[in-house]
């Protein structure tokens, strides 16, 4: 037995060191008009008070047909499909409800502590220092027994569908091969990611939909899922409406799966409740995630997150003549996630370049234009391997030789896409190219002067080794001294909201003074109290990893096999 080398994680080294895809309609050039505030309010009559996007719950009382089944799935994406594949398995019916024409997709990043695969490797996280870096992450403002969950059950559900894919012919990887750094000019980087791989013409949610199938899971496509019916607490069906426009009424004699997603495609939800992310990132577009569950739920009483959060990522590029709220033409950026140097508009340093994705979209908010520039030479490609970054802003293989789920492993094919990926931001417009760093700047239309002493400055630093000003790692401390020169404005993407329905741990969906509603089970991005303020980004595949082990542990909760309490 290979002998398990255990990373220390540990509480004093812990205190030691502190820490693609896009959503459906990014892309989109729509700019509903921002509110002024985030409002504070969670339950339904405190929505309905000061929004409008809530609205009111729609009486329905033609219903013309009612279908029974085991199991009620709402939702054919990602937790949706856990969910029903997990409750077919234990040897319930399962009716999946889904809005649109066709499955979504399957998310490609999953995390977990103690899988097979990092056991393999002889990985063994430290779960104390995990759980307190969530902590620190979302200032507390979860419930602590809800991660829990996945610190101990995240094996057994990424086990679970690792194997479910390997047995229908993808491939399924450990990204691993790299340990957390506790040094003090550094964030952790938790080794938590697995990944699959596909071959051509085929995906994670078509294996998935096949196997569902093969079990006996019956889908109803295009049938929009529309409001709950419930006695108190007690929540006894679930009302949609077919693509003839009839209603159906749905039981689910051993209960119901809400897993909708949240509400990054409701733009005037996104725009009410989070004006602060929406001013760092891409107009919100509609798209199909829209908040119909977590609206349910409202109606009926349920109480959400109070802290509206999003998941953002710093990839999204501009034309140097715009800004957030004027952007025309978005592009993704898919190197936003890189630590080179990025200045403000005014052509200043103003943060660690080399910090979780968001952090530098948020730092930007107090910036001119609330966007920044990102500047880079053309060592580009040497760069990138020497920043040895971590989950999805990692373009070349990992330390123990897994691919990323987006280029393979054959360097010169991946050098080949970054100079072709190069030349089309140049073709486009976004990226900017100049001999010198005056001329970079009067093409990025930020000040020549101050942006060529912010170059000197840096440089001067790199040559050190030593980042006196913001105490950025030396090793991605690499100066700009190859030209040409390469420059970018860039905001902030959204992947998915991550304030929900706040539940319980068995994820039945809770009311403002903790009392649970029976016979449903709210999951993913649908569901709250676990992330707040933002998304542990260095955690790879961690909302994934989530939602898989909460499918999973809702199957049994239906097949009525017992569970453990996260305190036991």
């Amino acid at each position: 037995m290979k002998k398990i080398r255990k990373i220390d994680i540990s509480r004093r080294n812990f205190m030691k060191g502190m820490a693609l895809a896009t959503g459906a309609g990014v892309l989109a050039g729509c700019a509903p008009k921002l509110v002024e505030t985030a409002q504070p309010a969670s339950t339904a009559e405190e929505v309905a008070a000061t929004q409008d996007w809530l609205g009111k719950e729609p009486v329905i009382d033609n219903i013309s047909e009612t279908i029974e089944s085991d199991v009620i799935v709402i939702g054919a994406g990602t937790g949706g499909a856990y969910a029903a594949a997990s409750c077919l398995e234990k040897g319930l019916k399962v009716v999946i409800l889904e809005k649109n024409a066709t499955v979504s997709t399957l998310r490609n990043d999953w995390g977990a502590v103690d899988s097979k695969w990092q056991l393999e490797e002889g990985v063994k996280l430290d779960r104390a220092a995990i759980l307190h870096y969530h902590q620190m992450y979302c200032a507390n403002r979860i419930d602590s027994r809800l991660p829990k969950i996945w610190l101990k059950e995240s094996a057994a559900a990424i086990n679970w569908i690792g194997e479910l894919l390997i047995s229908r012919g993808a491939r399924f990887y450990y990204e691993g091969g790299y340990e957390p750094d506790f040094s003090p000019a550094t964030y952790p980087k938790f080794p938590t990611g697995h990944s699959g791989d596909f071959d051509e013409g085929v995906t994670g949610a078509s294996i998935m939909q096949g196997y569902i199938e093969e079990l006996g899971g019956k889908y109803y496509f295009e049938t929009p899922f529309i409001k709950f019916e419930h006695e108190g607490k007690k929540v006894t069906a679930a009302i949609a409406q077919n693509k003839e426009g009839k209603y159906l009424r749905f039981v689910g004699k051993k209960g119901i799966v809400l897993a909708t997603g949240g509400y990054q495609g409701n733009p005037e939800m996104l725009n009410a409740l989070m004006p602060h992310d929406v001013m760092i990132m891409a107009k919100p577009a509609p798209g199909p995630n829209t908040g119909d569950g977590i609206k349910a739920c409202l109606w009926m009483g349920a109480a959400m997150d109070e802290v509206h959060t999003s998941m953002i990522f710093d990839r999204m590029g501009l034309l140097p003549n715009e800004t957030p709220a004027t952007m025309t033409k978005p592009t993704l950026f898919w190197w936003g996630s890189q630590p080179w140097l990025k200045v403000n508009l005014l052509g200043e340093r103003f943060t660690n370049e080399s910090i979780p994705y968001d952090f530098i979209v948020h730092a930007a908010a107090k910036q001119p234009g609330k966007c920044y520039v990102c500047v880079f030479d053309s060592d580009y490609f040497n760069q990138i391997q020497q920043f040895q970054t971590v989950g999805c802003s990692r373009i070349f293989p990992f330390p123990n030789g897994s691919p990323n789920d987006r280029t393979g492993t054959d360097m010169a094919v991946i050098e080949q896409r970054a100079n072709e990926s190069v030349k089309g931001w140049l073709e486009s417009g976004h990226l900017q190219q100049a001999d010198t760093f005056e001329e970079l700047a009067k093409k990025l239309n930020i000040p020549e002067k101050t942006f060529a002493a912010t170059v000197a400055r840096y440089n001067e630093l790199a040559d050190k080794g030593v980042d006196e000003d913001f105490y950025k790692d030396s090793y991605r401390l690499l100066p700009l001294k190859k030209p040409p020169y390469y420059g970018i404005r860039c905001t902030g993407m959204i992947l998915s909201t991550m304030d929900g329905i706040r539940i319980d741990t068995q994820m039945r969906p809770l009311d403002s003074e903790n009392v649970p509603f029976e016979g449903l089970h709210v999951v993913g991005d649908s569901s709250g109290g676990y992330f707040a303020h933002t998304y542990p980004n260095l955690f790879t595949g961690y909302c994934n990893g989530r939602n898989t082990t909460y499918c999973r542990r809702v199957a049994r909760i239906l097949a009525g096999e017992p569970v453990e309490l996260p305190e036991e």
